[in-house]
């Protein structure tokens, strides 16, 4: 939605007299001085402003975790490529261990929530949800299929290193999150370009 300078302005104007409003009726509290010799806890309150970056910041966090993808624990899919990313992109907006247990159930769909549903009272945090949805849905056809990948893996002419490295170190991950970095580079060496492997 495209809004004119004019809108905007409006806008503002209208964020500015709601702030003021706001002032106007903070700045009207009388405050009594006790007389009691106890002591109180003292209660600060303070509006949040929200302002324009703050708003445009969970907006865009909003359709960032709207964007993210759903596991239904069907055979096609990979739990371990998925719980890797949707834990990236968790920990991208900041989340906690507590939050991400919490949003992370809205992304289970069919099968993957029927088995959440049906453990939730022995998975109760992240790490142990991360721990057994991988052991409930990770398949031996997907390690497979990742071994043959990386022994056929070659850098393309016009793919960057980059791109190339981090393709490698997805199916590393997918084969063994915890394989040996010297197999790893032993991997990574084989599939570069000549021209980079003389260097």
């Amino acid at each position: 939605m495209v809004q004119t300078r004019q809108q905007l302005k409006r806008k503002e104007e209208f964020d500015q007299l709601e702030f003021n409003k706001e002032f106007q009726r903070l700045a009207g509290i009388e405050i009594g001085q006790t007389t009691h010799l106890q002591d109180y806890e003292h209660f600060v309150y303070r509006p949040i402003l929200f302002t324009m970056t703050d708003k445009l910041i969970n907006t865009l966090l909003s359709h960032n975790l709207d964007k993210l993808p759903k596991f239904s624990g069907k055979r096609n899919e990979n739990v371990t490529k998925w719980l890797h990313d949707i834990t990236n992109e968790l920990n991208m907006v900041k989340l906690d261990d507590q939050q991400k247990y919490s949003v992370v159930q809205t992304f289970l769909v069919d099968d993957a929530r029927r088995w959440f549903i049906n453990n939730m009272l022995t998975i109760n945090d992240w790490s142990t949800f991360s721990i057994e949805i991988h052991k409930t849905f990770s398949s031996i056809m997907h390690q497979e299929l990742a071994l043959k990948k990386v022994g056929s893996r070659q850098q393309a002419y016009d793919e960057t290193v980059l791109h190339y490295y981090n393709d490698m170190i997805e199916l590393f991950d997918i084969i063994d999150s915890n394989m040996n970095d010297h197999y790893k580079i032993a991997y990574l060496k084989v599939g570069l370009k000549t021209s980079l492997k003389k260097r």
